[in-house]
């Protein structure tokens, strides 16, 4: 080696060693400063723990837990509702699998954060440690409320991505239904009292009129999941559903010893659903059974039991055929007479169009027998359903119903009896406006039925109000 390539290598590595003083030199001024900043701000903690909450925060950030984990503590001592401080001992403890520890930061962090974008991670941490818990039900709700605070379109779907997950996770499935709705026929009431019988005229009640009033309506279903492999599923299903009526002041007046509660309908139920692939090719097979209760105008009306089998026949990916039978027993606690068992067939087509909306066409078969002439008949009916996927700020849906029904016992009038009737509703759901999940649901419904009976020719026009979720 020459002597001036000796100088050469003298010099790169005086120079890498005064580099390297100069970068501790520079990170012990740092620190020192820091360090300063954090004793001299002591006076005011309010000022301080801000700026320390920040820095613990953007340690975590980067990869430095023990500058993050220093710093929060600071942090806290200064101010012990500082968010961003609250947030990275959440972190922490998460890391350290301490997670009733990390679920408590991150619900002081939620609490105490001003900014919405914080909030949100707070939020949507404290449902991943419920998540890890298995506690899948109150993750949901923590995903909610992120989704409620996520301050723009890319945390929320961020949340509804994280909701999805977790609901599929959760061996517990709950639906909310709740409702209010003015009716121009609360009790299913006939538009007119007379009726001939024998060639002789006849006059009815006047509270089996329509009356008008005034419903609300709440629920909830539930299905619980037993057990699950990758070609079939068991699930305990419960649902409880009350509704409350009201009558308006005309109805008040035109039957004046009847009363909204008089109308007022219950029901519980419980039963078990088992869905299997049979033949994976075709589609799904469902087999349900569920027994219940109801009740009518606070008094025991029925206990009835419904089982059905469903098959799915799957044609690509955007449309299938549904094929169903069901069995309906039904035990009326009003009068024995009353009692009742039906057999149905029913099939539907559904279709996905291109633009994210869907089809539905469908056909039923029911035949009821009983020994009383008003219960005892044979129904046929048909549906066609159209939801789009939106049309300006709202997601509209349209469903047309018809059905015809021949009371074959009915001896009471000339020409036996049948009732045709018609049904149009339509759903508007503004999914842009949203509380914690829950978008506003408008839903506009008519009735019609004529019948060759008088007395059984019924109308109704409702116009209601409720709520859907969007996960």
């Amino acid at each position: 080696m020459s002597h001036k390539d000796h100088q050469d290598g003298r010099s790169r590595q005086a120079f890498k060693h005064t580099y390297i003083a100069q970068r501790l030199f520079f990170r012990l001024i740092g620190a020192w400063l820091v360090l300063f900043c954090l004793i001299v701000g002591g006076s005011s903690a309010k000022a301080d723990a801000v700026p320390a909450g920040a820095a613990s925060l953007l340690a975590w950030n980067d990869s430095d837990p023990a500058a993050a984990d220093r710093l929060s503590a600071i942090a806290l001592r200064q101010n012990p509702q500082d968010a961003r401080a609250l947030l990275v001992r959440a972190l922490l403890a998460r890391s350290l699998g301490q997670l009733d520890d990390a679920l408590a930061f991150a619900m002081a962090a939620y609490r105490s954060g001003e900014l919405s974008a914080l909030r949100f991670d707070a939020a949507l941490l404290a449902a991943d440690v419920l998540t890890r818990q298995d506690r899948f039900t109150r993750a949901q709700i923590w995903l909610r409320r992120a989704d409620q605070i996520a301050p723009d379109d890319k945390r929320r779907t961020l949340a509804r991505r994280s909701y999805r997950e977790v609901a599929s996770r959760n061996p517990l499935a709950v639906r909310l239904r709740f409702g209010v709705s003015p009716s121009s026929n609360v009790n299913n009431g006939a538009e007119t009292t007379e009726i001939e019988i024998g060639g002789l005229p006849f006059q009815l009640d006047d509270s089996g009129l329509q009356l008008g009033g005034y419903e609300a309506e709440t629920g909830v279903s539930l299905a619980y999941r037993l057990s699950e492999q990758t070609t079939h599923k068991t699930e305990i299903l419960g649902e409880i559903f009350y509704r409350k009526v009201w009558l308006n002041s005309e109805a008040m007046a035109l039957a004046p010893n009847a009363k909204g509660s008089d109308f007022d309908y219950a029901v519980v139920a419980g039963g078990l659903r088992h869905d299997r692939m049979i033949w994976p090719e075709l589609g799904l097979t469902t087999l349900s059974g569920v027994v219940g209760q109801t009740w009518y105008g606070g008094e025991e009306l029925a206990l009835w039991g419904d089982a059905q089998l469903k098959q799915t026949v799957q044609h690509g990916e955007d449309r299938a055929w549904r094929f169903g039978v069901s069995f309906r027993l039904e035990s009326r606690m009003d009068d024995a007479k009353n009692d009742s068992y039906a057999v149905g067939l029913n099939a539907e087509h559904l279709r996905l169009t291109s633009d994210g909306g869907r089809y539905n066409l469908g056909a039923f078969l029911r035949d009821t027998r009983s020994d009383s002439a008003t219960i005892d008949n044979l129904a046929v009916g048909s549906s066609v359903a159209r939801q789009f996927k939106r049309i300006g700020p709202v997601q509209p849906s349209i469903k047309v119903t018809a059905e015809s029904r021949d009371y074959r016992k009915w001896v009471a009038t000339a020409g036996g009896r049948r009732d045709n009737s018609l049904g149009l509703q339509l759903d508007f759901i503004w999914p842009d406006v949203s509380y914690y999940g829950f978008s506003p649901l408008a839903v506009f419904s008519t009735r019609r039925t004529w019948s060759n009976v008088d007395i059984y020719d019924r109308s109704e026009v409702s116009l209601g109000l409720s709520v859907v979720s969007r996960f």
